[in-house]
């Protein structure tokens, strides 16, 4: 079920598996503020629905920001949602070297109660997160 909506980001709720799929659509000019905005509206979605596994399609995300300013908003975003019970994160990859690699060593670099896992495919991605 689609529990939000808008021209940057959907959030569709299974809850028969206990899993939040996020998808962000291809924008090309989407600004910092909106980037926080929505991880916002995701841990808020997560805490209100009480979501344990959160399934990130990246697929089609394009965000041209220099790692410097992406690095602290995914590190916030990362740690605001270790104040939640998100137990699992997987992330079907962008085509976007860099931003899977500043995504990956800031999952990496904290000391987190989630697992955290990338994939290239949905398929393998959702099985994961249900086991």
């Amino acid at each position: 079920m689609i529990i939000y909506n808008s021209a940057f980001l959907t959030l569709d709720f299974d809850p028969s598996v206990d899993i939040l799929s996020v998808t962000m659509p291809p924008v090309n000019d989407i600004l910092v503020p909106e980037i926080n905005r929505s991880f916002a509206i995701i841990v808020e979605n997560v805490r209100n629905y009480d979501i344990k596994r959160l399934l990130f399609d990246a697929r089609e995300t394009r965000v041209d920001v220099q790692e410097e300013v992406f690095a602290p908003v995914i590190t916030q975003f990362v740690l605001d949602l270790a104040t939640t019970r998100v137990q699992k994160v997987a992330r079907v990859s962008s085509t976007s070297v860099f931003r899977e690699h500043v995504v990956s060593k800031v999952f990496n670099n904290n000391v987190l109660p989630i697992q955290f896992e990338s994939f290239s495919e949905i398929e393998p991605a959702i099985e994961w997160l249900k086991h």
